[in-house]
């Protein structure tokens, strides 16, 4: 009985020790024991890589008790809790309609086509290694303006072309030979483009800057899915003309009219990322220029609260319920699952559609979060990211 006892008692401690020597719960174990709620925007494992901020979440409806976050592997099993001392960030709310318009630095490929020529079918800029998303910036030493100018640029050249070219924020350059098709008009076999617009919602702005961001994730082209890489980019104000409900086979969509005309705007892009458009306003004044604190993740929580979003005209707050929460670990995850509940908003746009984008989510009398995509087969829910994510990544420090 007591070689039982004993073997038993071993077994305890090895599983004891092989247990605080899992790599994930090692590193927490050795978190300080009081943090800044900035170290808690990407997960609440702080130093964490990814992969284990996938492998260990807080526990309970993740709101903070008493000014500490209890972390626990799988949910389940406590492994620390650490103490936060928060800092917040006050800004004005938006939820008005917005004209989005975004330039591209030159032309941007966002197809290719062969060239039928008197010795075959032939594609010039993918011979040349160009590829989708790559943004042509001058030809032979000379800017490229719009898509007219490249045109013209291509088609005056003698024999070929030098390509100054953009690729994932690398520089490089390339010869392209354009082919003269069986109709004698020279072509290079690339569809490009030099600007994209459409209409979206303003999230929030900071009262003394008059930094904001908007959309809540970025804007890419709809062709090759990449990021716009914006030279010249502004807001004008929109208003809302029709609005199509979904179908369940398609998201549906806000239809608006606004200018794509610069000398119209009343903000400026600066930035084009993958958690929304940030840049300066300048004539735009808020229809309710109250402050409000940005809620901590750690104090998101299930349950009530509400969007302001203009889908008939003027801004209005319409009821949601957070179903779910997730840890925001990386660019491609939301974090927060909403389904709206308003009956009004129901019965007009029958939930979540294109041009909501960026409208902002309050609860508590704080913003958690911005609306950012809708299930297309479910449309009463839908995505947000985390505002303090946002805040972070899109407006300037102090």
């Amino acid at each position: 009985m007591k070689r039982i006892v004993r073997a038993l008692s071993a077994c305890a401690v090895m599983l004891l020790i092989g247990w605080y020597c899992i790599p994930q719960v090692y590193r927490l174990l050795h978190l300080p024991d009081v943090v800044e709620q900035k170290d808690l925007t990407s997960a609440p494992t702080l130093e964490l890589r990814q992969n284990d901020a996938r492998f260990v979440r807080e526990s309970g409806d993740e709101r903070l008790n008493g000014g500490s976050v209890r972390i626990a592997l799988f949910g389940i099993l406590p492994i620390k809790t650490v103490s936060v001392i928060s800092d917040t960030r006050s800004v004005v709310l938006g939820g008005e309609a917005v004209g989005v318009v975004l330039k591209t630095r030159g032309v941007q490929i966002v197809g290719f086509e062969k060239v039928d020529t008197s010795h075959g079918s032939v594609c010039p800029a993918a011979s040349a290694g160009l590829r989708e998303g790559d943004m042509i910036c001058a030809v032979n030493g000379k800017a490229v303006i719009d898509t007219d100018s490249f045109v013209l640029l291509c088609t005056d050249a003698s024999e070929t072309c030098e390509l100054s070219c953009i690729r994932n924020g690398e520089t490089f350059n390339t010869v392209l030979k354009p082919e003269t098709d069986r109709n004698g008009e020279k072509k290079i076999g690339a569809w490009v483009r030099d600007s994209t617009s459409g209409i979206g919602t303003l999230s929030f702005y900071d009262r003394e800057s008059r930094a904001f961001a908007a959309l809540g994730h970025g804007v890419t082209d709809m062709d090759t899915g990449k990021l716009i890489a914006p030279a010249e980019g502004f807001l004008t104000t929109a208003k809302i003309r029709e609005i199509r409900r979904g179908t369940g086979d398609s998201a549906g969509e806000l239809i608006g009219s606004f200018s794509v005309h610069a000398e119209d705007a009343i903000a400026k892009v600066d930035r084009n990322t993958a958690f929304g458009i940030s840049g300066t306003l300048g004539s735009f004044h808020s229809t309710n220029p109250k402050s409000v604190e940005i809620a901590p993740n750690a104090v998101v929580h299930r349950g009530n609260a509400y969007i302001l979003s203009t889908v008939d005209g003027t801004v209005s707050a319409y009821s949601v319920e957070v179903i779910r929460l997730d840890v925001q670990s990386s660019r491609e995850t939301q974090g927060v699952m909403i389904e709206i509940t308003d009956p009004v908003l129901l019965s007009k746009t029958g939930g979540i559609v294109q041009g909501m984008s960026g409208s902002p989510l309050i609860q508590d009398g704080r913003l958690i979060g911005v609306v950012t995509h809708v299930f297309i087969s479910q449309p009463t829910r839908g995505y947000c990211l985390y505002a303090d994510r946002m805040a972070r990544e899109l407006l300037p420090v102090g």
